[in-house]
């Protein structure tokens, strides 16, 4: 597995700007005995989605985020081509100080397009509509 994983690596070439994607999931592990900290990163751009790499976090800090993705990026030489970057907002992504995109622009010295992902944004504007409308739900989420 390791030398088809080289392979893909020295075989990918890109010349169109890129986007980081990066997302936290709580997935069991492999002996399905344990629930680890996953973070799938991948770039996309003009004709190009590549998954990076899978790597299992300590922690869901801003700091362990960017320093997955800046190790991803630099072991696939993309530093380079990387412009812009999608996440979701949560404060281990966006915090002004210990966020991972903040600190994702220090480690590559340079800023990016920030890409927040909405896709719950409807969802909570409805809770709102509704609670308004008929009260709070009892039940859980």
């Amino acid at each position: 597995r390791q030398k088809i994983a080289e392979n893909f690596k020295k075989d990918f070439e890109t010349d169109v700007p890129l986007t980081v994607h990066w997302d936290g999931k709580m997935l069991e592990d492999i002996t399905g005995h344990e629930v680890v900290d996953r973070l799938p990163v991948l770039v996309s751009g003009k004709g190009v989605d590549q998954l990076l790499c899978i790597p299992k976090l300590e922690s869901g800090e801003g700091e362990k985020i960017a320093s997955a993705v800046y190790e991803s990026l630099l072991s696939w030489g993309l530093l380079d081509k990387v412009k812009s970057m999608s996440f979701d907002t949560t404060a281990s992504n966006t915090g002004s100080r210990k966020g991972a995109c903040i600190l994702l622009e220090q480690k590559m010295d340079k800023e990016m397009l920030w890409l927040a992902c909405r896709h719950h944004i409807m969802e909570i504007m409805l809770e709102s509509v509704v609670q308004n409308e008929i009260g709070p739900s009892s039940g859980p989420d």
